[in-house]
């Protein structure tokens, strides 16, 4: 219904919020990007209106994701222009410079809810996530884990809870605010943390600020931070791990389309992201890379026929 370059240009802007990325990632013009993004939006019968700070089809999108399903076959199909996104600590290290054929996303998600969507509505073709927190619960999405680490909870110099040694434990910590997340960013982990008596709730570190943490320092020093082996040295020099790990196995996964997961685009972006966790576990202690092509998914009879055949367009 309508041209590749069309679509294109509009789900380019829900996924990178503005015409001047979709422009630079798509080699188009902006003009272009604009024109063809309202253009679309006629031809679906949608409109796009700012949700929160993101995009989102309002209308009824029927046709639309027809539409999609077909864009994303011949995108497939032609092995190019795929679109892969990512988890902010996991853009950088694992996917920059992009592998061949695949246009990178912002790599700026903090949270899980809004890649996931972006996954459902066939609008990107990959996303790099962290394990646990991967959608084993829809039929349609697949996930090939890529590593596992340990998690480790971390805290600036000088820090309190730095003086009690190996003897510190979580209900220490539960007295110092947590580094904020955004609510439900990713709900595995959070329940990993609620489990040991930690809370990633805004206004607890507010109590915290006026109860126990009051007369120890500015309350941003006070902190407490939570990282992986491979994102410790983002925190800075300044940072060091508590001698305690949450009882949570986490790692990097792909998650894929399950009808896809097979096709030699999806084996050879596996291959290039575990070519780059192995040059990264040779200076990076406790990362173990998983090798193989085994995919997880939450239910196993999901239909992986060919898109091209489920589609009436």
């Amino acid at each position: 219904m309508v041209e590749q370059n069309c679509l294109a240009s509009m789900d380019g802007l829900i996924w990178l919020r503005t015409g001047h990325h979709v422009a630079s990632k798509f080699n188009l013009h902006q003009t272009t990007v604009s024109r063809n993004s309202r253009k679309c939006a006629k031809t679906f019968e949608i409109s796009l209106e700012r949700v929160n700070s993101e995009w989102q089809v309002i209308g009824d999108p029927k046709l639309l994701n027809l539409e999609r399903k077909v864009h994303q076959y011949v995108r497939f199909k032609r092995a190019n222009c795929l679109r892969l996104d990512a988890q902010h600590w996991s853009g950088s290290l694992l996917a920059t410079p992009p592998p061949s054929g695949w246009i990178l996303g912002n790599l700026n998600f903090l949270e899980y809810q809004r890649p996931l969507q972006l996954m459902q509505e066939r609008i990107i073709d990959a996303w790099i996530t962290s394990y646990p927190d991967t959608p084993s619960h829809d039929p349609d999405l697949a996930t090939i884990r890529l590593s596992k680490m340990p998690m480790v909870l971390v805290v600036n110099s000088g820090h309190p809870l730095l003086e009690l040694g190996d003897a510190v434990r979580f209900k220490d910590v539960s007295g110092y605010p947590m580094l904020p997340l955004p609510d439900h960013a990713f709900p595995k982990f959070e329940q990993t943390l609620r489990a040991c008596g930690l809370s990633l709730d805004p206004s607890q570190s507010e109590r915290q600020s006026h109860g126990a943490c009051a007369g120890q320092g500015p309350i941003e020093d006070l902190m407490v931070g939570f990282a992986t082996p491979l994102t410790l040295p983002l925190y800075g020099d300044s940072w060091q791990a508590l001698p305690l790990r949450l009882p949570i196995e986490v790692g990097d996964a792909l998650v894929v389309r399950r009808e896809f997961s097979h096709y030699p685009q999806i084996q050879r972006l596996a291959d290039y992201l575990r070519e780059r966790l192995t040059e990264l576990a040779l200076t990076t202690p406790d990362l173990a890379v998983l090798t193989g092509h085994g995919t997880e998914t939450g239910i196993n009879n999901a239909n992986s026929l060919d898109p091209m055949a489920q589609s009436s367009i």
